[in-house]
């Protein structure tokens, strides 16, 4: 970039704020924070100021300047002032970069010079998009004003000397602050303070969204730190649907690849076993790691791994957090009204977004009787994955029972189980919100793994009746069912072993654990 020299106007006393050039924001001064950025764009930069104290600045940086107390410059004089000054300089291109606007980096710069590069006859101006609804008022009507408005952000100017057309370039809302009052530099200084957390997860109809779910409960508690959610693009549909309501995702054929472009501060991890090559190449790029439901090789050298699923340690290290005292509600649930002790009126069946063994029919077939005969409601949830569908629905129409409520993929399961007081269920993260909710619950593990998870046990209030078995699982089901429903000694020795149990005030000591590494 020979050809091109970028000037930086610092003139001390057309600050908003006193001394807002040399006062620190973020521990950096805002004329030495420009200059940082300029010299990751050429190291042939000159500023233009009124001041001794900039211009000391400037020698120490081994910057050149232009110092003439006199100076005032405004945004009608400083292409006629600057022009003026380098008159007589060689190079072709003129980037005039001011120090006001903090956020505009170097990537921003970079980006803008290409741009210009493609048409040098023009002024490349920065400005920041008008996001506003407006109106004319015509014939007692108001019509909405379609057209793009723009708004100059005192960023940049990129231009050769003669050119006179103006061109627009946008910059991101996120980074269009201009400071020009107090708030301006509070708000600078807290976005500079953030740091970039990475969320890696996995979600699909296949897998279910209890990943996405988890994450994202915990990215809401976040809200100091840029959050972005990474997800492999085979599992971009899924992850888009639900996380791009709120956060910018990002699917990618590499995975490490695309963290690492990104220069995270921390990656937490929701991808159940991680590998040791990927955790150490992150922790070699002075990446913090934290890591969900992982018993893989990678968790051995992340900085802190929360298995929440599993009571007792399974494996060695002071990084390893055990337990249901770091189980993370769903945010649904916060303000979801517990059960108290009460009769019996509805039931719950829920085994996960793909229940792969079809525990859902089975479970109904085995309880239907006993459903009837005492009247009870019935609240069955399946996931999007749940393959069996239309044998399901056609059991439930053949059985003439009304009081069946059928739900697929349902994206809030809180309000169904302040209905229910009973649950019959798989042993996953549900067993947790129905501890929450005081529910006394069957369950049923899917597979060998989701069986090692054993908070759900009969001191807890629940009924575990271990990895599903064809032949003993459904009358072990409908016997106990049987039992619930019809022995309310029993059933409330249930309840008040369940009901010790809150999970609400987990995730704000978590996330308090994970800022800490920062």
């Amino acid at each position: 970039m020979d050809n091109l020299l970028v000037v930086i106007p610092a003139i001390k006393k057309s600050a908003v704020i006193p001394d807002q050039l040399v006062k620190k924001l973020n521990s950096i001064t805002l004329i030495q924070r420009a200059i940082n950025t300029a010299k990751e764009l050429t190291n042939n930069i000159l500023v233009v100021t009124d001041s001794e104290e900039i211009s000391l600045i400037c020698e120490r940086n081994n910057v050149k300047f232009y110092k003439d107390s006199k100076l005032k410059i405004d945004s009608n004089n400083i292409f006629s002032i600057i022009n003026k000054i380098i008159d007589k300089r060689e190079e072709e291109h003129f980037f005039i970069y001011r120090a006001n606007t903090p956020l505009v980096n170097s990537d921003i710069l970079k980006e803008a010079y290409k741009e210009f590069l493609k048409n040098e006859n023009i002024i490349l101006t920065s400005v920041k998009k008008l996001d506003k609804d407006l109106f004319e008022y015509k014939d007692n009507n108001l019509i909405k004003i379609e057209h793009n408005y723009f708004k100059e952000l005192k960023s940049f100017y990129i231009y050769k000397k003669n050119n006179k057309i103006l061109k627009p370039f946008i910059i991101d809302y996120e980074y269009s602050i201009e400071i020009e009052s107090y708030q301006d530099w509070w708000i600078c200084e807290k976005i500079l303070q953030r740091k970039r957390i990475i969320f890696n997860v996995i979600g699909s109809v296949e897998i279910g969204m209890g990943h996405i779910y988890h994450s994202l409960a915990l990215a809401h508690e976040i809200t100091d730190h840029e959050i972005i959610f990474v997800c492999d693009e085979k599992y971009k549909i899924v992850v888009d649907k639900i996380a791009s309501k709120d956060y910018k995702v990002i699917s990618t054929k590499n995975i490490l690849k695309t963290i690492l472009e990104l220069k995270p501060d921390m990656v937490i991890n929701d991808i159940l076993n991680t590998q040791k090559e990927f955790i150490s190449i992150l922790k070699q790029n002075d990446i913090k790691v934290v890591n969900f439901e992982d018993l893989g090789d990678g968790s051995k050298k992340a900085d802190l791994v929360i298995n929440e699923l599993y009571e007792e340690p399974l494996l060695k290290g002071e990084q390893y957090k055990w337990g249901h005292k770091y189980i993370i509600l769903r945010d649904e649930f916060n303000n979801a009204k517990r059960h108290k002790f009460e009769n019996v009126s509805a039931v719950l069946i829920a085994f996960g977004g793909t229940d792969q063994n079809n525990l859902t029919l089975l479970t109904l077939e085995s309880i239907i009787d006993i459903i009837k005969q005492y009247n009870l409601e019935l609240h069955i949830v399946c996931g999007n994955g749940y393959v069996f569908k239309d044998d399901l629905v056609n059991y439930i129409n053949n059985i003439n029972y009304d009081k069946i409520n059928l739900y697929f993929g349902v994206e809030t399961v809180s309000n169904i189980m302040e209905k229910t007081q009973i649950a019959i269920s798989s042993n996953g993260r549900t067993v947790y919100e129905l501890a929450d909710m005081n529910i006394v619950s069957i369950i049923i593990s899917h597979h060998k793994r989701e069986s090692t998870h054993s908070f759900a046990s009969l001191e807890r209030g629940f009924i575990n009746l271990g990895v599903f078995d064809k032949q003993n699982t459904l009358v072990l089901i409908k016997e106990n069912f049987q039992k619930i429903v019809t022995d309310d000694n029993y059933r409330k020795l249930l309840f008040l072993n369940i009901q010790k149990y809150s999970f609400r005030e987990n995730k704000q000591k978590i996330v308090k654990q994970i800022l800490e590494l920062l």
